[in-house]
């Protein structure tokens, strides 16, 4: 996130989570209703910021009209919660890439973010973490709303590591923002196309920034309609083509975003100017087409905060919201000390100016340009410029350059108070081997002149002295800030660092930083390390500075609030808390109060929340939460306490079927869900009006029933239950067990006294029992008493003569036909 230094973070306006903050207090609207004061609009974005609980602060600030009254404002990176009860920016505050706030009216509402409350993220992710989207400006045409975000690649640590790898569209109902499809545009990574989206007749030009070194250079193209998804044309400088390869530079100096619009006759671009480092001042240029060629620059204003030491950065053009007369140009506000942006969560907001437009032409009395102007280069990275003064009361001048060689199309007034009355100038920050041209303007009291005959001049730069007074800070999240001392002329330096616990050989980029300060790692904590700073100047690169020797600690975090606890139908307990801090994990304690029982082994969540699984129904437990990071597990919350109830299911199974054997019955059923059932069963056959449960439950959705009496109707039911109770019974099923009943049971006297019965088994492997008698002398059924096995029962000693009866008696006590025979 350190990147936003530059204006190098991204905004996005996808609307996967919702939050409603508290509006800021209504601002009423200027005279000229339905438009606003500069000073209007910075005091609403402070109030929000201030009051809003969601919306702490935030960079590239873009304006989209939508219908109903109602503006939506994208933002890059954007942090999160309220500020402290002192005005600054918790440490504890979240952070995203990108966000959105719609205003209605003369109030700023919905505050727009991806992910949950709980967990948000940016509204247009990445697939990689190590990627994040930059949003370029947007449209809205009918119910859509069309965003063009420009894909970077971190390629370091520091703010300005990054890389642009292409860039994408991403389209949004313009009713409520709900998010539609994101496409990756057929575009290179020459260009962050976005810059602004300017509807203009019957195209919508699109303005680019080619960053080359510390040049940007301005691109346009454009495409029919209001649809970008459409083809696009480039300017190739005389006309338009297809090839983006074709694109030519409108000019130099302008930012990563600025401002393009169509103002009375004339076509007005405003920028901060970068055609300096670290500029605060905004200009404008103007020209009679898109295209150009552009006139100016023309300057607007100083913002004041430089001269509080921060750093300005992306104007953007407001006209919708401008007042007669006037541009309303918003620009954003930063610190290259992180320390500094923390102890004032106001710095990293919005700021709004307002300019008469069209401005008022210098006096055609004003003074003469300046002649004989020279310039010569001094061999320590300055140029010494001298000219004849101009005749006229109070003159004053003013010294532009021109860096030929970056490619810069247009002079640039340097900032300060510049020679004042004087007709000598020293000028620095001067790249080594650079062809520059200087001119100079007279002022007095009735205007400024033109620019004089340029002097030119190759600029010879020796590289920087290493830096000095370098020092090293710990902080309590394993990383360090180094700070050295300042070096003339010169605004970037790299950080390296070398593990010498580990035996690193060679350092290590830690990042490019401006200023005199970065904040590197987290490193290794307990580990000794080597910090070097090297200066980057306009000569080329120092020699490293003397090594400086740090450890790294990182504390353990603060403990976590009271976590929130809500007991689950599945038995289970699902805690959540608030977060300590971005990027920790956290340890999760758990005892059983009814057992009395111990605290169990924690369990680990990567986010601020977690699922314990099923627990012990009707038991009460006790939670506690601690955050853990490079430098252990910090201390635990405050206890929650909760009752595991697991809720009876209430879904009876469906679909269920029944399959018969010989005694058996095979049950399959579709699942509800739950693991345990019950199976119940009823004998119509003997007229058993209520079902019986199987004494042992089933796991999963098959069963075996077994003792089944053959030949009997049954009907059976399953239900789901769980430790809450027995849920709702399935539809019944009726099946029939097959008999095992003999068939073709025959007797026949083969001898004196004797007889043979035989029969057909349906079921081999049954033991029988005959019952025998003698019809002939009236005598009762007998039971033979040796068992039988097979097919074949044979007995003697029977009265010749005489009928005898035999029939068959099965296990289960069922007899069979009676077969009958005289005996021989």
């Amino acid at each position: 996130m350190t990147r936003r230094v530059l204006g190098g973070g991204v905004a996005a306006v996808l609307v996967a989570g919702t939050l409603v903050g508290a509006a800021a207090r209504p601002f009423g609207l200027s005279e000229d209703g339905g438009t606003f004061a500069a000073a209007e609009l910075t005091a609403m974005f402070e109030e929000y910021g201030d009051t809003s609980g969601t919306w702490l602060g935030a960079d590239r600030t873009a304006s989209v009209p939508l219908s109903g009254d109602r503006t939506l404002w994208l933002f890059s990176d954007t942090f999160l919660g309220p500020p402290a009860e002192d005005g600054s920016r918790p440490r504890s505050s979240g952070f995203i890439n990108n966000s959105a706030i719609v205003q209605d009216g003369d109030e700023l509402g919905r505050f727009h973010f991806g992910g949950t409350p709980a967990t948000p993220t940016a509204l247009v992710p990445t697939a990689s973490d190590r990627d994040f989207h930059w949003i370029g400006d947007a449209i809205a045409d009918g119910d859509t709303v069309q965003v063009l975000a420009n894909r970077y690649h971190r390629s370091g640590a520091g703010p300005l590591d990054h890389e642009l790898t292409g860039t994408v569209l991403a389209d949004f109902r313009e009713s409520d923002l709900t998010p539609g499809p994101v496409r990756e545009l057929p575009l290179g990574d020459r260009i962050s196309w976005g810059s602004e989206v300017m509807p203009d007749g019957g195209f919508t030009y699109v303005y680019g920034t080619e960053a080359t070194g510390a040049m940007k250079f301005a691109h346009l193209a454009r495409v029919a309609g209001a649809d970008l998804s459409g083809a696009w044309e480039f300017w190739t400088g005389s006309g338009w083509s297809t090839a983006e390869t074709d694109s030519a530079r409108l000019l130099s100096g302008v930012g990563t975003n600025y401002g393009v619009r169509r103002v009375g006759r004339h076509y007005v671009l405003v920028t901060q100017e970068n055609n300096l480092i670290f500029s605060g001042d905004f200009v404008a240029y103007t020209a009679k087409s898109p295209a150009g060629p552009f006139s100016g620059p023309r300057h607007l204003f100083t913002a004041p905060e430089v001269g509080d030491g921060h750093i300005v950065y992306d104007a953007d053009l407001h006209l919708d919201l401008s007042r007669e007369g006037r541009l309303l140009i918003s620009y954003n506000v930063n610190n290259l000390d992180e320390a500094v942006t923390y102890a004032d969560a106001g710095i990293y907001r919005p700021r709004f100016a307002e300019v008469n437009w069209p401005p008022d032409g210098s006096s055609a009395r004003g003074p003469s340009a300046p002649e004989g102007v020279t310039a010569v280069a001094d061999g320590a990275g300055t140029a010494s410029l001298a000219w004849r003064s101009v005749p006229g009361d109070d003159i004053s001048y003013r010294v532009h350059r021109r860096d030929v060689t970056a490619g810069q199309t247009h002079f640039v007034r340097l900032p300060g108070a510049g020679p004042g009355s004087a007709t000598e100038f020293r000028t620095d920050f001067l790249t080594n081997g650079h062809e520059y041209e200087f001119a100079v303007t007279a002022v007095d009291g009735h205007g400024e002149s033109a620019l004089s005959a340029p002097a030119t001049m190759r600029a010879t730069v020796p590289a920087p002295a290493a830096p000095a007074g370098v020092t090293t800070q710990t902080l309590a999240d394993g990383r360090v800030t180094v700070r050295w001392g300042a070096i003339p002329f010169v605004q970037l330096f790299k950080v390296f660092h070398r593990d010498l616990t580990a035996g690193q050989a060679k350092p290590e980029p830690a990042g490019s930083y401006p200023g005199t300060s970065a904040t590197v790692g987290p490193l290794r904590p307990g580990h000794d390390y080597e910090i070097t700073v090297v200066a980057v100047g306009g000569g080329g690169d120092s020699r490293p500075s003397a090594g400086v020797r740090v450890t790294p600690t990182v504390a353990p975090p603060a403990a976590p609030g009271r976590p929130t606890a809500e007991a689950r139908a599945d038995g289970s307990i699902r805690l959540s808390w608030s977060p300590v801090a971005p990027e920790l994990s956290y340890q999760v304690f758990r005892r059983d109060l009814t057992t009395g029982g111990g605290w169990s082994p924690p369990g680990l969540a990567e986010d601020t929340t977690f699922d314990t699984g099923r627990l012990v129904h009707g038991h009460e437990y006790e939670f506690t939460v601690a955050a853990v990071n490079a430098g252990g597990v910090g201390a635990e919350s405050p206890p929650v306490r909760i009752r595991a109830d697991v809720a009876s299911p209430d879904e009876a199974p469906t679909r269920l079927a029944v399959k018969v054997r010989p005694g058996v019955a095979e049950l399959r059923w579709r699942s509800t869900g739950s693991r345990w059932y019950r199976v119940f069963r009823r004998d119509l056959t003997i007229g058993q009006k209520a079902f019986t449960q199987e004494e042992i439950p089933v796991e999963g959705t098959t069963a075996v029933v077994h003792n089944l009496a053959d030949g009997h109707e049954y009907e059976f039911a399953v239900a789901a239950f769980s430790d809450g109770g027995m849920g709702p019974r399935s539809s019944a099923v009726r099946a029939r067990t097959p008999s095992a009943m003999p068939t073709a049971v025959t007797a026949r006297s083969d001898g004196p006294g004797t007889v043979v019965v035989e029969w057909a088994e349906t079921r081999p492997g049954l033991v029988y029992r005959v019952r025998l008698r003698d019809a002939s002398a009236g005598e009762s059924w007998r039971t033979d008493p040796y068992p039988v096995t097979g097919s074949r029962y044979e007995t003697a000693m029977l009265t010749s003569g005489h009928r005898y009866e035999f029939r068959l008696q099965l296990p289960d006590g069922t007899l069979s036909r009676t077969a009958a025979v005289t005996v021989r």
